[in-house]
């Protein structure tokens, strides 16, 4: 029976441990800790980010939460809710925040995880400057109220708040809305389809097997501009400059690369040294 190569006196079974807890260490360490390295930001990730921060001050953003299981495991939304409440801070933007989630309860699960936990909402307060529908069963019929009137979208918000007791909904119509956001993992077509025909800006964060799917909307205008996949998420926090965990999956993704390319070049100098020497 063969003997296993040993390398600096390492058996073969613990080098083959060696590598792949080299793997998880440099992972584990950039998510925990998100290095941030640098990403060639799309044209399209640029429109996205220069069309929300082009809401006028006192304008209004509705934003559809609907990216649905993977979004809720890894709040991967959450820089957009950050850009968002600093908007309200910054120029007194208000916030309609609903979920038409195919999912169900997931999607307001989601959005009040991201509201408990993931933004600072100082200087904000609630139904004066933003309000949470939750998730609203029907989803491309909620869509349809949304497009129609606001007002006839929900009795209620996520809360049990009627809405004739929110103050920032008082008199406010679908015209009054500035920009439509959404984020999904299905098709674009609803909500083009519900929101196309306003002729307003319409910004989509999806999953990059979308992208295909929504580039006639995107050509023709219909759609102002997307994020594609966790890709466009980590380009919007290059531009941001806040990092969360989409930097840190991407920066993931990338360093495990390297270290694929480098495991892949020395294992062949190893192997053309080997030969070498038998020659």
């Amino acid at each position: 029976m063969t003997e296993k190569k040993k390398w600096y006196n390492i058996s073969m079974d613990v080098q083959d441990s060696l590598v792949y807890f080299i793997l998880i260490l440099l992972c584990g360490t950039v998510v925990l800790y998100p290095l941030g390295i640098p990403l060639n930001v799309t044209k399209e990730t640029r429109e996205y980010y220069d069309a929300l921060i082009a809401v006028p001050e006192g304008g209004v953003i509705l934003y559809d939460e609907a990216y649905m299981v993977q979004s809720y495991v890894t709040g991967s939304e959450i820089t957009m809710f950050r850009m968002m409440f600093d908007l309200i801070r910054e120029k007194d933007v208000k916030l309609i925040i609903v979920s038409s989630c195919v999912d169900g309860p997931l999607g307001g699960a989601m959005i009040d995880k991201l509201l408990a936990e993931g933004v600072d909402k100082t200087g904000t307060t609630y139904g004066v400057d933003y309000v949470n529908f939750g998730w609203l069963p029907g989803f491309e019929l909620v869509l349809s109220s949304i497009s129609k009137n606001i007002q006839t979208v929900t009795m209620n918000d996520a809360y049990g708040t009627p809405i004739s007791q929110i103050p920032m909904m008082k008199d406010l119509t679908t015209a009054d809305i500035d920009v439509f956001c959404f984020s999904c993992s299905v098709s674009a077509d609803p909500w083009m389809r519900q929101w196309g025909p306003l002729h307003k800006p319409i910004l989509m964060s999806g999953g990059s097997s979308l992208i295909a799917q929504a580039m006639p909307y995107y050509e023709s205008r219909v759609l102002t501009a997307y994020l594609n996949g966790a890709r466009g998420l980590a380009e919007l926090e290059q531009i941001y400059g806040k990092f969360t965990i989409a930097t840190a999956l991407m920066d993931a993704t990338n360093l495990a690369s390297l270290y694929g390319i480098a495991l892949i070049l020395y294992s062949n100098i190893r192997y053309q040294m080997g030969r070498r020497k038998m020659q």
